[in-house]
């Protein structure tokens, strides 16, 4: 049974003992480890945390660990000066095999004092391939197209980024494009796609470039056909990426919404009231597909993503242009309905075909009914 998943003790944690730690527990199927001061060490087994140490993990081992990840002897300093650090982490494990981990450390309350918390979540070196996703093939059209606006939200650790790394390396194996790609940290090896039909460069935010916000200037400077921005949330940002759309790249980023319809009116309210209109113009007239993705529990085993999706077609984008800014969410969200696909449309298949538990099914249908009466 996955709670009797268990790590021999240490007795302290050092570099060498966490990165043995880390493979095993990748071995074993996790997605994620969380290290708190005066807890024990922490897995995520197919959406369920487990406790695989029994003795707590001491604030001034997080803080060595913390230096030892990052590489750096000011780590510990900066967490304890309200820093985060965002990074990623590589294991050679021999000489062909490589395990790799997002990483972010925070600081944290321990006690009285001061501590601080590491969260790593494994990384495959190369993403999926796209049809082993199971994506549709009508969403794969929309979501590779000449130029426009793709957007994939979800709340944290949905596999968007898995989604949009997936369809990256689709057009890379399929289309002579210049992909150009802006992360905070750079998760997936996209460089490292075999018989790729073009050019492709990743940058980490901000080693390689100071700002997600230079990210549109950058990439027009460098002829980019496509570009992916991994974290689009202020107003510079935003308005470049849709800027770039606008004038003839595919591009994609990720939105923290919980669902399709909110997506657009969440990003129009990032800027001042007297630019709603002309930004609300220029976005729809740029988007080409939302996908919202949540992963739930499998029967059997693993995960399973389910998939809200509009494709923003022509004849969607002109009907919208006549909506206020302030209707946005319930046109979208009947368009969603008639036009595309809801995420409870997605769950009844998936438990209708014995995929997922009826609790899961259940739970997102109470959270349609509830938002609907909200």
């Amino acid at each position: 049974m996955e709670t009797d998943i268990s790590y021999p003790e240490v007795r302290s944690w050092t570099i060498e003992d966490l990165n043995k730690l880390l493979v095993w527990a990748e071995d074993v199927g996790m997605s994620d480890i969380h290290i708190l001061p005066r807890q024990p060490m922490w897995i995520r087994l197919h959406g369920k945390w487990i406790a695989v140490t029994k003795r707590p993990v001491m604030a001034d081992e997080i803080f060595f660990l913390a230096e030892q990840l990052f590489r750096s002897p000011d780590g510990a300093a900066r967490l304890k000066g309200g820093d985060e650090l965002d990074f990623a982490h590589e294991i050679r494990v021999d000489r062909v095999t490589r395990k790799r981990f997002r990483v972010n450390a925070s600081g944290c309350k321990d006690g009285t004092g001061a501590g601080a918390s590491i969260v790593m979540r494994s990384i495959p070196s190369l993403p999926p391939k796209i049809e082993d996703l199971g994506l549709e093939p009508e969403i794969l059209k929309a979501a590779t197209p000449n130029n426009g606006l793709v957007l994939v939200t979800g709340v944290m650790g949905t596999g968007k980024s898995t989604l949009l790394a997936s369809i990256l390396r689709h057009i890379r194996e399929t289309q002579p494009r210049n992909i150009l790609t802006y992360e905070a940290p750079v998760e997936f090896d996209l460089m490292g796609i075999p018989n790729p039909c073009g050019p492709l460069a990743q940058a980490s935010i901000p080693e390689h470039l100071t700002h997600f916000n230079r990210a549109a200037p950058n990439s027009a400077r460098r002829a980019a056909d496509v570009v992916l921005i991994g974290e689009s949330r202020d107003v510079e940002t935003l308005r470049g990426m849709i800027e770039m759309a606008e004038i003839g790249v595919a591009a994609y980023s990720t939105v923290h919404t919980r669902g399709v319809a909110e997506t657009p009116t969440r990003i129009i309210n990032v800027f001042p009231a007297d630019m709603q209109n002309q930004i609300a113009s220029t976005l729809l007239a740029s988007l080409r597909l939302i996908i919202q993705q949540r992963l739930l529990p499998k029967i059997g085993g693993g995960r399973i993503a389910l998939k809200e999706y509009l494709i923003f077609d022509a004849a969607i984008r002109k009907e919208l242009f006549s909506v206020p800014v302030t209707d946005l969410i319930p046109a979208i969200q009947q368009m969603v309905e008639t036009k595309g696909r809801t995420i409870l449309m997605d769950a009844k298949d998936k438990y209708d075909a014995g995929l997922i538990e009826s609790d899961d099914y259940d739970a997102i249908r109470h959270e349609q009914e509830m938002s609907k009466e909200g």
